[in-house]
């Protein structure tokens, strides 16, 4: 596999320093150049579900291609600093095309506040650089992996979360034709 081309973006308001820690360690799990386009996308109103709050994760990835200002060769990574769900699930961490162009990263139930925990940000980060792994991994071309420490297995709960690595196992490393990135 040839390096890939992957932009960060905020939507919203989202700290710098996350997409920085993102964007220097996500090379580490995949062949991946990595700039960061600091100008946040909106989130439009009518994209939240009136009942829960939480954005439509699936009509927000709509809403990114019908905005697309990125070089054609890119894939686009958005870190939204909210909750989101997808049709058939109450939350999800994240949503990507499966060897598209456009995926989203949702950091609210990414937090330990969110759980009633204290803020821990290490633990924040680590599942920050988990879930933008995982839907990078998608974005790739990869789907879900049945390794237990895949950063590729579905995670159905934060406890899944924190069970997995951050990078993919060798299975999923072969199938993107990479022999390990790792470091």
């Amino acid at each position: 596999m040839s390096v890939a081309k992957l932009v960060l973006v905020p939507a919203g308001f989202v700290y710098h320093w996350i997409l920085e820690f993102l964007a220097e360690r996500l090379p580490e799990a995949f062949p991946v150049e990595i700039r960061i386009d600091f100008d946040s996308v909106g989130i439009p109103p009518s994209l939240y579900d009136l009942g829960s709050s939480q954005l439509r994760s699936e009509d927000f990835l709509i809403y990114l291609r019908s905005k697309d200002r990125w070089a054609s060769d890119e894939k686009v990574l958005v870190i939204v600093d909210d909750d989101a769900y997808a049709p058939g699930m109450n939350f999800v961490f994240g949503q990507a095309e499966l060897g598209g162009r456009f995926g989203a990263v949702y950091l609210a139930r990414l937090r330990p506040e969110f759980y009633g925990e204290k803020e821990d940000r290490s633990l924040f980060l680590l599942r920050a650089l988990k879930e933008a792994s995982h839907e990078l991994g998608h974005l790739l071309g990869l789907r879900h992996c049945l390794t237990p420490s895949c950063v590729m297995r579905f995670s159905l709960s934060i406890w899944d979360v924190d069970r997995k690595d951050w990078k993919p196992c060798d299975l999923c490393l072969s199938k993107l034709g990479v022999l390990n990135v790792r470091t």
